[in-house]
């Protein structure tokens, strides 16, 4: 089988480019590699009525000198939704109990291993969460491998490659790079019994050639999963037959040679060489016959991967059929609400407007009689104002004339005072001379009387000034 084993960068199936490293390369053993293809085509072949995806750990040893892993055998876990959405808790408790089962053993989970329907050979955004489980500090290169069924015929790989995270450290959002890998060949008739137990397995609904870890008695770590093998073919037990017969008369014919006379020495020495020509002869027989097998059995392999390919594709053009109608009912459907929410739209409109027009039209009119009555009261004031007005002339005139006679008034008091207090003051004076000659000198009654005298001076003076 190919060796995957170049260090470079590649283009996966989704078109990106990704790196490939050497450190952390896997070994895989036939055996191993036999059980995971069974697990993938058990539940993704032309006699499903839908394809699933499998999941399944790898059991193995990794070698720290070299950086590597050989992976010796696998365990089917699981297929379904489950695969893609990622590990539920039934998954990791069947790991945990799995781990248990290895705690003492040089092997153990050194990775897992899951199929794609006809996404391509990548890492998801789901692998790359579900890798986390394997790569760890404990297993720095834990790895997924990724099995593609409809590549098996056409990619050099038969359609597998291991991807592992760049970081771990830093989860999921890290990039993944791609892992070198090597898949051991076949080296036994096995391989040959297993593809035709494995083409009519694909051709029964109810056929299990392989079955997963809970559907199974739990066996010891050493012999998990051991894949039920088919009778002996006849053409194999035809051929143990003759060489057992064959052994037996050649051990016969040498015991033989030391009783019997050297006479029947040519003889027997001329049938054991027929006898051999004829074991040659049914040994290139059995080899073209094997060839024949093998010839059969690829040609068989494309049938049925072109059964596959059929099958595929009428399935997809009847998803896509079906789509197509159940999106243009959903379109009818749209394009039909979409209708009756602009009718109700409009109609919702209408009754705003109208109910708008309303209350404008209730508004405008109780304001409008507002109006009316404020314009009412104001022709009222302006009445009042103007009747208001001429009083005030009139009053302003009386004024007028009351001011003119209070000032001619006050004019004549003023005088009359003038003279009054010029003959009273004149005549005060004489009495104050004439009382201040009569009394005794009395400097407190003087002051006294001085001040009455200035305080009359002052009166006199504001009654001047009064006018």
């Amino acid at each position: 089988m190919p060796k995957n084993s170049k260090n470079s960068t590649q283009t996966d199936s989704k078109d990106k480019i990704i790196e490939s490293k050497s450190e952390g390369s896997v070994n895989i053993q036939y055996e191993a590699f036999r059980k995971m293809i069974t697990h993938t085509l058990r539940f993704a072949n032309e006699s499903k009525e839908e394809d699933q995806q499998v999941l399944g750990l790898c059991i193995g040893e990794y070698f720290k000198e070299n950086k590597n892993y050989i992976v010796k055998d696998v365990i089917p876990i699981c297929h379904g939704d489950a695969v893609e959405l990622g590990f539920s808790k039934e998954i990791h408790e069947t790991i945990e109990e799995i781990k248990s089962q290895y705690s003492e053993s040089i092997n153990s989970i050194i990775g897992w291993y899951h199929s794609h329907l006809g996404y391509g050979l990548y890492f998801s955004n789901s692998d790359k969460v579900n890798n986390l489980n394997f790569q760890n500090s404990e297993n720095i290169y834990g790895f997924g491998i990724v099995i593609e069924q409809t590549l098996l015929n056409e990619d050099q790989s038969f359609g597998v490659a291991v991807f592992r995270l760049k970081d771990f450290n830093k989860g999921s959002e890290n990039d993944y790079i791609k892992v070198e890998f090597n898949i051991e060949p076949p080296n036994s008739m096995e391989f040959f019994k297993w593809v035709k137990q494995l083409v009519e397995s694909t051709q029964s609904k109810s056929s299990q050639i392989i079955y997963e870890f809970n559907e199974v008695q739990k066996p010891s770590p050493e012999n998990l999963q051991k894949i039920p093998t088919l009778p002996q073919e006849e053409t194999e037990s035809e051929v143990k037959e003759e060489l057992s017969l064959l052994y037996g008369v050649d051990e016969g014919m040498e015991k033989l040679k030391d009783s019997f006379l050297k006479l029947y020495e040519i003889q027997l020495t001329s049938w054991m060489s027929d006898v051999s020509n004829g074991v040659l002869i049914g040994s290139e027989y059995i080899r073209s016959s094997i060839n024949n097998i093998k010839t059969t059995l690829t040609s068989g392999l494309e049938d049925a991967q072109r059964i596959f390919d059929k099958s595929f594709s009428d399935i997809s053009n009847l998803f896509m059929k079906n789509i197509r109608g159940s999106v243009d009912i959903r379109l009818e459907n749209q394009i039909e609400l979409k209708e009756n929410i602009k009718a109700i739209n409009e109609e919702q409109l209408n009754n705003l407007f109208a109910r708008l027009e309303k209350e404008i039209r209730d508004v405008t009119n109780n304001f409008e009689e507002k109006i009316t009555n404020i314009k009412k009261e104001l022709e009222k004031i302006a009445l009042n104002n103007n009747s208001i007005q001429q009083s005030l002339i009139q009053t302003n005139d009386i004024l007028s004339t009351v001011y003119e006679e209070t000032d001619k008034l006050s004019d004549n008091i003023i005088q009359h005072i003038e003279n009054s207090s010029k003959s009273f003051e004149s005549k005060l004076l004489n009495e104050l001379e004439d009382f201040s000659r009569n009394i005794t000198p009395n400097k407190e009654i003087y002051t006294e009387i001085e001040d009455l005298i200035e305080r009359l001076q002052r009166v006199i003076s504001d009654l001047r000034q009064v006018k």
